[in-house]
């Protein structure tokens, strides 16, 4: 009997893009009952729970031993094994709090939730404040913008806290990310764009910190995000200058008293997601740095 063909890795990556991106989120936001907690609802702590198990073998944190982006550089082994372990998470066969009980751990965190029978219910119903997924806390807003009906899913107690709209592991950025890891840009441009999907609504990072997180230059990272194929699903609106400028967008480049058209118009897309500038025009608030 002859064995089924080996799945490409193109389609082992939109297979694994869609499972982690969609699928699981949007059980998480409806409390799906084959989990009797749902500790993480955000696309990127899925991905960072299995990575962590699969490439890092739970016993260190998945980047000491694979470059970012993991969609773009796992083996079709590696990527058989997260959507293996991915599809088991969404079925119940395996323990989500556990699993991420474990990626805490090997990072030096605390455990969110109780794991044994002591932490009684289903995860429904109100939480108090202050026991919020860190994760969560670090990459949204408290904008709430249901997901679970798209998929035909029950939609999520009105307490619960969804994801905003444009934060990591919503539609547009879920979108972006497969035809960014399917794309012919250059590998360095398909790290930068994916790094930009997980920048939250309501939220702005910079081309340094970008830059740390990537091992380049800010200058490298700005010339990357030039002509951005994917605009406003990859949101590079959202990245500012280092000394709180507004930056570039769209060829143009704010500061010096003047702003031309394109600027102006980033600069409102900020303002209706919610960042605020004081009357220098410089942004209020700490950079984001919550990229994994």
């Amino acid at each position: 009997m002859t064995p089924p063909p080996t799945p490409s890795l193109p389609l082992l990556r939109s297979t694994w893009t869609t499972l982690y991106t969609h699928t699981l989120p949007s059980l998480a936001l409806s409390y799906a009952p084959t989990q009797p907690h749902w500790p993480v609802h955000l696309d990127h702590c899925f991905a960072r729970i299995i990575y962590d198990a699969v490439i890092g073998e739970n016993l260190a944190p998945w980047p000491t031993r694979l470059k970012s982006p993991a969609v773009a550089h796992m083996s079709a082994t590696q990527l058989q094994a997260c959507i293996t372990m991915g599809e088991g998470i969404a079925s119940g066969r395996v323990p989500l709090v556990e699993a991420d009980e474990r990626s805490l751990a090997l990072r030096g965190k605390k455990g969110k939730r109780k794991m044994g029978p002591e932490a009684g219910g289903t995860g429904r119903g109100k939480r108090k404040r202050g026991a919020t997924d860190g994760d969560i806390r670090a990459a949204m807003k408290a904008e709430a913008t249901p997901r679970a009906a798209a998929a035909g899913l029950p939609s999520p107690p009105r307490t619960a806290r969804a994801v905003s709209p444009d934060c990591p592991g919503a539609d547009a950025g879920r979108d972006a990310r497969a035809l960014i890891a399917s794309s012919a840009l250059s590998p360095f441009r398909q790290r930068v764009l994916l790094a930009l999907t997980q920048v939250p609504s309501g939220k702005y990072t910079t081309y340094a910190a970008m830059a740390d997180f990537l091992g380049s230059v800010p200058r490298a990272v700005g010339n990357a995000m030039r002509n951005n194929p994917f605009a406003p699903a990859v949101p590079c609106h959202r990245v500012l200058a280092a000394d709180g400028g507004i930056g570039g967008f769209g060829g143009e480049w704010g500061g010096k008293g003047s702003e031309g058209e394109k600027i102006r118009k980033k600069r409102e897309l900020l303002r209706s997601e919610g960042v605020r500038f004081d009357g220098r025009g410089r942004v209020v608030g700490e950079v984001w740095r919550g990229f994994v």
